[in-house]
């Protein structure tokens, strides 16, 4: 920024009117005749050399602390007890000497250099003179003066600068034929407030308006004279970065740095239009995988033709393809979301959502196939079309999660056995077929078909062909043979559905959970009489004594879950080997499982004395089983456990509660 108008004086007036009055004192030259080095100052700007600015300005990063001069070594005092009085002066060009800041060097003096400093209240806009002088014994010697100038204001006296002017021949748009031939875009900055030489001007290259803080700069430019003369400031923008920034509309900023490195505002953006890409061409037809079936149906639409997962359309590469471009796919009169292009991976594979497949009907029909490309706000010409067969009709009604196989809205089945309950199964069903009742679809056509399903029995389990005059909610009644039937006979949760099927695409029924419980579980533990003696008899001396109750435990077994029900029963006989039963004795004991009970087994006790264990006397015996009711619906029974009992002392007397000797 030049130096002009007012230079600020402040106390260096006064100074030079106090100095002045003194201009008469004769100033003895203390070494020779000849001035003093001129003194350094570091924050001074450079050229490329590494030489001070002639002018002396300072950088503006220096401005806001002390100034620091440096002044190179001269003949030191070594006399004891001579002072060297170093002084440093500061003052508006023109005026006297003013010093500012010093120092008393005592011999000895260290070698060097030494340092002064400007306060920096006194760095003001302006151009100043800057000296030292040395004073020994009263004689002074002054240095050669330095030019310093402080620029403390922004170029464009620190207002936003116009907006860069991009050339007349471009008519508002970069184009890819512009950049070859030119090989760059060359800007221009407008004239502005303070222009100086080796002014400079950052840039900036970006898509959105206004500049992000962290956009990187593209480029800088300093203005030369020869600029400055010839009233064309450039700001060349290299193909590079054109093309790299894409096509769109971009916009082009600046800010103006001066030497001393004074900031302006960011300019005002200068917007253009950049399309630069090739038209894309040669666009070959797509190709849309079909399965083995040789047509489009809802198998296809849910796996894909081999595995993929859907409906795919693959275009294959085409001339000019760019990372930036989109495909835009027409399946009929359906056309679906941009697809973006990758050059490196050809062929480009495109979903088709199953609202678009059903867009334009369910068939079945044909479609063609095309697409297009989108790049910037262009579009390509479309693409050679492919001719796609598609089936996407049912048996029944359709349902908001199609092409998905389920379908919640078929009506559920009900399977019935010889006991007529509802979706159950006992052993009394063993060697019978089972009953599957159900209503029919929507819209039922002859042709059309459904197959019931029973677990995990691959084959049909029974099948029912719509017949004419058939009509929605037709109530009907199919068999399932034993043989399918008895592949899973003990299943608490056996799923039975359906799958409808009009030759081409099925729908299948939400199962319904059949409990079939034919086989009873096998294999559970035979109760157990634990105070019974070596030979297998309760009798007088058992400990606990029979009239206290007679304990029968069952141990944990893996078949047992908590929740599940025990029936426990016990049974009196009259001798022994379990023969002549006493019907008054029987017992039958219920108790719930709990986790401990299924997993470490537990204990009842047989009571009241007096019903079930007193009519036991001589050479009697019991049993004990019980039923596994599983919570789950399950069924098991134990095998029974034989106990002797007799209550006759070896002296015919009979023991009891009242008489145990």
């Amino acid at each position: 920024m030049s130096i002009s108008g007012y230079q600020p004086l402040f106390m260096f007036c006064i100074a030079w009117g106090f100095l002045m009055g003194k201009s008469s004192t004769l100033h003895l030259a203390l070494f020779t005749d000849e001035n003093l080095p001129i003194p350094r100052v570091p924050a001074v700007v450079k050229d490329e050399a590494g030489n001070d600015n002639p002018e002396g300005i300072v950088a503006r990063s220096a401005l806001d602390l002390p100034l620091e001069v440096v002044v190179p070594e001269w003949d030191f005092s070594t006399r004891p007890g001579v002072a060297d009085v170093l002084e440093l002066g500061w003052r508006p060009e023109g005026a006297a000497f003013y010093p500012i800041d010093s120092q008393t060097l005592m011999p000895p003096i260290a070698p060097g250099d030494k340092a002064l400093h400007v306060p920096a209240n006194l760095l003001l806009q302006g151009s100043f003179s800057l000296s030292y002088r040395v004073t020994r014994l009263g004689n002074t010697t002054d240095s050669f003066i330095k030019r310093i100038t402080v620029d403390r204001l922004p170029p464009n006296e620190n207002q936003r600068p116009s907006a860069a002017q991009f050339p007349d021949d471009l008519v508002g748009v970069i184009t890819d034929d512009y950049l070859i031939e030119h090989g760059e875009v060359v800007a221009r900055v407008p004239p502005y407030l303070g222009l100086q030489a080796l002014d400079r001007a950052v840039f900036y290259w970006s898509e959105l308006d206004p500049l992000p803080d962290d956009t990187v700069e593209l480029g800088a430019r300093t203005f030369t004279q020869a600029d400055i003369d010839a009233k064309y400031l450039p700001l060349p923008v290299a193909e590079e970065a054109v093309r790299a920034g894409g096509a769109g509309r971009r916009f082009l900023s600046y800010r103006l740095y001066d030497l001393a490195g004074n900031e302006s505002p960011l300019s005002y953006v200068a917007p253009i239009q950049v399309d630069l890409v090739p038209a894309p061409s040669n666009l070959p037809a797509p190709r849309v995988p079909l399965s083995v079936r040789g047509f489009i149906d809802r198998q296809h639409a849910r796996d894909g033709a081999d595995g993929q997962g859907g409906v795919t359309v693959e275009i294959d590469a085409y001339d000019n393809a760019l990372p930036n471009h989109f495909v835009v796919l027409s399946w009929g009169s359906q056309e679906l979301l941009e697809f973006p292009v990758d050059p490196s991976a050809f062929p480009l594979v495109v979903y088709v959502p199953w609202r678009k497949l059903i867009g334009d009907g369910l068939g079945p029909d044909r479609v063609q196939v095309s697409y297009r490309i989108r790049y910037g706000a262009s579009y390509s010409q479309p693409s050679p079309s492919t001719l796609v067969s598609f089936d996407f009709t049912i048996a029944g009604q359709d349902h908001a999660n199609a092409p998905a196989l389920l379908n919640p809205t078929l009506a559920l089945v009900e399977v019935r056995g010889v006991l007529g309950r509802p979706n159950q199964l006992t052993a009394q069903d063993e060697g019978l077929d089972a009953h599957v009742l159900l209503t029919l679809f929507e819209d039922p056509q002859p042709g059309e078909y459904l197959e019931v399903f029973w677990g995990a029995v691959v084959e049909p389990a029974a099948r029912y062909d719509v017949q004419p005059g058939d009509v929605a909610g037709k109530q009907l009644d199919l068999l399932v043979p034993w043989r399918i039937v008895e592949q899973d006979k003990n299943n608490v949760a056996l799923p039975v559905y359906y799958v409808t099927n009009n030759g081409v695409n099925q729908q299948q029924a939400l199962a319904t959970a059949v409990s079939v419980v034919i086989v009873p579980i096998e294999g559970l533990p035979t109760p157990e009489f634990p105070h019974a003696d070596l030979h297998g008899y309760l009798n007088c001396g058992t400990v606990p004594a029979l009239w206290t109750g007679v304990t029968i435990h069952v141990a944990g077994d893996e078949n047992f879950a908590q929740g599940d029900l025990v029936e426990v029963t016990w049974q009196g006989f009259k001798s022994l080997g379990g023969n002549g039963p006493i019907p008054s004795t029987q017992l039958v004991i219920s108790r719930v499982l709990s986790l401990g009970d299924a997993k470490d087994g537990f204990d009842v006790v047989v009571l009241p004395y007096s019903t079930h264990i007193e009519p036991l006397i001589d050479n009697a015996s019991a049993t004990a089983s019980y039923n596994l009711i599983k919570a789950d619906g399950g069924f098991g029974r134990s095998a029974r456990e034989l106990v002797s009992v007799t209550r006759k002392m070896p002296s015919g007397d009979i023991c009891g509660p009242d008489k145990d000797r």
